[in-house]
């Protein structure tokens, strides 16, 4: 249960991060939003591990603790992130994290496969609810780029939704070589500060060496910069609860648990991005369907 509870907050800092992410990538674009969080990522978490006494800790993780939380790094951040990121920017906080949601599917057959996790029946059910929620959105989305091309332009959603699904592939592999790296030695908040040095390392090529990004990233104001480091800070704090959890529960059911996360996006998005976001009757229908799934993981 301490699993669970700790993926559900996991979900709701997520969801914060969604939609600061996406009144950042509005006013900066999605690679500058992307490099100042993931930036921000080792600062925080060796500040933290310090705090916590994990440093010394370090000396300790075994070779296969460090390249499993390195590799878990850079598919969550350096390019789950970025592409996450990027999905947002071109379709928006609601709908990306519907279609990102598929990230459960890459996580329960790995995690099936590679750890020996199993799958109640009970459990089988609520996946196929939460997964049936990306299909309903898609579903809409297709279909009124279609019938009214003006209201979402097709190139855009067809481009957003290959990003998103890139996402999820991304960042349903994460859990488990988080998971590999605990099991080898690993604790979560050192392991959490390898996985940013190695995402920001994996990223520093194309961000300070590129002419393009650089510009991108000396042009982002003082405004731009403010919603870059909220974002990093409440995606810092949803990641190292995430990391925690997955240390009490399996993969499978941490990663259902962060599904949850649209209906956390839903609620925010109405209080402070509502002219910006999608409440159609099938956005509402997938998170209600989410929920429902959720709730059948978590009693089983």
């Amino acid at each position: 249960m301490v699993g669970v509870i700790l993926g559900l907050a996991s979900a709701a800092a997520f969801g914060a991060n969604s939609i600061i992410a996406r009144r950042g990538t509005l006013r900066a674009g999605s690679n500058y939003i992307a490099t100042i969080t993931i930036c921000s990522g080792p600062i925080f978490f060796f500040a933290l591990a310090a705090v916590a006494g994990e440093l010394q800790k370090l000396g300790d993780y075994s070779w296969q603790a460090y390249v499993f939380m390195a590799l878990s790094g850079v598919a969550h951040f350096a390019l789950g992130r970025t592409w996450g990121y990027r999905c947002i920017e071109l379709i928006g906080s609601t709908r990306s994290t519907i279609v990102t949601g598929l990230s459960p599917i890459v996580t329960t057959v790995l995690a099936a496969i590679v750890l020996s996790e199993t799958i109640t029946f009970v459990m089988l059910i609520g996946i196929v609810c939460t997964l049936g929620a990306p299909l309903l959105i898609l579903r809409e989305q297709i279909v009124a780029a279609h019938l009214r091309p003006k209201a979402q332009d097709r190139e855009i959603l067809y481009k957003g939704v290959f990003y998103g699904v890139g996402a999820a592939i991304f960042w349903g592999s994460s859990p488990i070589f988080v998971k590999l790296g605990l099991e080898n030695g690993g604790s979560p908040v050192a392991g959490s500060l390898i996985a940013y040095l190695a995402a920001l390392i994996a990223i520093s090529p194309s961000a300070f060496l590129k002419k393009k990004n650089r510009e991108d990233l000396l042009r982002g104001d003082r405004g731009a910069l403010k919603l870059a480091l909220l974002s990093g800070l409440s995606i810092n704090i949803a990641q190292l609860l995430r990391y925690v959890a997955l240390a009490f529960a399996s993969a499978i059911v941490v990663t259902l648990m962060l599904r949850t996360s649209p209906v956390w996006v839903l609620c925010f998005a109405f209080l402070f991005n509502r002219k910006e976001e999608s409440f159609s009757f099938w956005v509402l229908l997938g998170n209600g369907l989410l929920l429902a799934g959720t709730l059948l993981i978590i009693f089983p």
